[in-house]
């Protein structure tokens, strides 16, 4: 037989015997704690495991029954695959029975058993009505259709049917899907001496092994795991539906706090979630804000409700709502809470997180409102589109995944196949990088204007924009994502036929210089003022000395023109001819020559017959060559052209 990893539940009304049923199941008593037995009632989670027949052993969490304790009960129940709701024979349906039924639908419990106790203090008939009410408090609910066996754990009667039936529910369930981040809620702590600090939890998603790291959230620090646990058995993984205890090594008691969770990797914190909102309370009309108690796992924290789809919500109908939390918790899409009321002595309902970490809602416009609802249906294209949305940067298809908690290569069919128009996506080596549509468009139409003003403003240079340039379109040139837009936008373009690489510069498909007679004999008048002995000029000295023949743009354009012939060189806002270089290059072999320890600047100054500023500039532009290096006060050549 196949092992499941499975959680299974007690649920029901406080003294209706959930822990004497237990320890007539397992042998354990889950009332541990002095208090617990003054008080003969269950005050914290308990927990044990059941050995099958079949040689399955399934995790078992025994919750309080009393209405004081529901946060407890409710922080057990998160983990739960199946549920025995117990019913005493002699009392019947009570408020915490409807109470604990109603968590458990919010929670997503889907299986479960009717488990009638105390059936040796009722006579045969009460016990048929007691399970006739049974039959109709479920109706309707998940264990509509579940078995309804009568025990008692003080005679033993029922105690080994009950447990085929668990057997037998176990086998048609399906086994856990261990994929995605392996997470779990810590719901004890405690130091053992010569171990360090055990905690115990029910593990939610994914897998973990001994061996890999493992991440205390929040605050995101790093541990690693000395010893894992599965029913008291040392084991070297867990995964989802296990109740596990895992020794860690990095951690001190103190550090611990209620709503951590163990995490696979590190995930985001968030104080603001979008989630679908169920009421239950038959007595309860929420308004447009309201103060509730906020449970998920471990999680208790007093939060402020805001209804999105509506003005007041109601017992029986969904609601969207956005939920402010008070501190850093970590939550992930389709994750189950409760809400109690602003005291804690009513359950109001509760539901599932949509979105782990929306935009603010406070206007409620109707777009967004329509975007929250569509990711409430669960499709994943438009769980995709909103977490693009929420994005300027651009998103890989893994950090989307990883963001969602879904597998990278589960999504790319849905990529390819079910985004909405709003999402643009772009293959870029083994990476799909996804933008919004709009932006994309108007960062792709930005290069287009880019490059073609430059051209209309440099008619006579072919060379176009270089990647860095082109990075100027983004609020954040720095930043890696926008360098990964910038690549893909331009493989599309490219592909495309908009834009054509020339060299190291991006220019305009189909962009070609034209030259005529007359703007040759220009371009050789101003080359041959450059190209005098030594000369070098800024544009304010070329523009004075032609102002009467050429506008300074149409200068501008004629110098840029002679930069990319490689007829002049521009460096430090001065022009220089490449023959005065080559001339200066040759005075400086041949200085060297005699001076190869290095040389000044003012022996440098007059070998060329020149002032300092000009041999210093000259200097500077052989050091940026790769010609001459700086030592100390010398100049000295490189070993490149020390060995010419």
């Amino acid at each position: 037989m196949e092992t499941k990893h499975i959680i299974m539940g007690t649920a029901g009304h406080v003294d209706h015997g959930k822990t004497a049923l237990i320890r007539a199941l397992t042998g354990f008593d889950c009332d541990t704690h002095k208090q617990e037995k003054e008080r003969g009632i269950t005050i914290n989670l308990g927990f044990t495991h059941l050995d099958l027949p079949s040689g399955n052993s399934i995790g078992i969490i025994d919750v309080p029954g009393h209405a004081d304790f529901i946060k407890t009960m409710i922080s057990g129940a998160c983990g739960m695959d199946m549920v025995l709701l117990i019913i005493a024979a002699d009392e019947g349906i009570m408020p915490q029975t409807r109470e604990h039924l109603e968590i458990m639908k919010l929670l997503g419990v889907k299986q479960g058993i009717i488990v009638l106790t105390k059936t040796d203090t009722v006579d045969e008939e009460l016990a048929e009505l007691a399970m006739e009410e049974a039959r109709e408090f479920v109706a309707h609910s998940f264990l509509e259709a579940a078995p309804i066996l009568p025990v008692s754990a003080i005679t033993g009667a029922g105690i080994p049917q009950l447990i085929q039936a668990i057997e037998a529910m176990i086998q048609q369930m399906p086994a856990h899907i261990v994929a995605g981040n392996f997470r779990m809620y810590i719901d004890r702590q405690f130091v053992q001496p010569g171990f360090g600090v055990i905690v115990n939890g029910s593990v939610l998603s994914g897998a973990i092994t001994q061996t890999d790291p493992v991440y205390l959230l929040p605050p995101g620090k790093e541990l690693r795991i000395r010893r894992m646990e599965r029913h008291g058995k040392e084991v070297h993984s867990i995964q989802a539906g296990d109740r596990a205890s895992i020794n860690l090594v990095g951690l001190k008691q103190k550090e611990f706090k209620r709503g951590m969770l163990l995490s696979g990797r590190l995930l985001n914190t968030t104080r603001l979630i979008d989630c679908r909102l169920l009421i239950f309370a038959e007595d309860i009309t929420l308004g447009l804000w309201s103060q509730v108690m906020f449970f998920s796992g471990t999680i208790r924290l007093m939060a402020r409700m805001h209804l999105l789809n509506a003005d007041i919500a109601t017992a029986g109908n969904d609601a969207l709502v956005q939920i402010y939390l008070p501190e850093d918790v970590v939550l992930q899409a389709d994750d189950h809470f409760i809400v109690r009321n602003s005291s804690g002595d009513a359950t109001i309902g509760g539901g599932q997180v949509i979105d782990p970490y929306p935009l603010h809602h406070r206007r409620r416009r109707k777009g967004a409102i329509e975007e929250v609802s569509q990711m409430a249906s669960g499709n994943v294209g438009l769980r995709i589109a909103a977490e693009v949305k929420k994005h300027i940067v651009p998103l890989t298809h893994v950090e989307i995944a990883e963001n969602l908690d879904l597998e990278a290569d589960e999504i790319i069919p849905v990529i390819f196949n079910e985004l909405p128009g709003t999402v643009q996506f772009y293959q870029h080596k083994t990476n799909i990088v996804l933008m919004d549509k709009k932006r994309a468009t108007a960062w792709q139409n930005k290069v287009l204007a880019l490059l073609e003003k430059h051209h209309a403003e440099n008619p006579f240079i072919q060379e176009g924009k270089s990647f860095h340039e082109l990075m100027g379109i983004f609020p954040d040139a720095k930043a890696a994502s926008y360098k990964l837009a910038l690549t893909v936008l331009l493989e599309h373009l490219q592909k495309n036929n908009k834009v054509e690489l020339l060299g190291n510069s991006w220019i305009l498909a189909g962009h070609q210089v034209t030259t005529n007679d007359d703007f040759l004999r220009e371009i050789a008048e101003i080359e041959a003022f450059i190209n005098g002995d030594n000369a070098t000029y800024t544009l304010k000295e070329l523009g004075e000395k032609f102002h009467d023949r050429y506008k300074p743009s149409r200068l501008k354009q004629m110098l840029s023109y002679l930069v990319e012939q490689k007829k002049i060189v521009l460096f430090q806002l001065q022009y220089v001819h490449t023959e005065t270089l080559e001339t200066t290059k040759k005075r400086l072999m041949t200085l060297m020559k005699s001076k190869p320890d290095g040389i000044t600047v003012a022996e440098f100054r007059d070998a060329i017959a020149s002032n300092r500023s000009t041999a210093l500039f000259l200097l500077e532009l052989l050091d940026k060559q790769g010609i001459t290096r700086r030592l100390d006060n010398v100049r000295v050549l490189t070993s490149k052209y020390r060995e010419e």
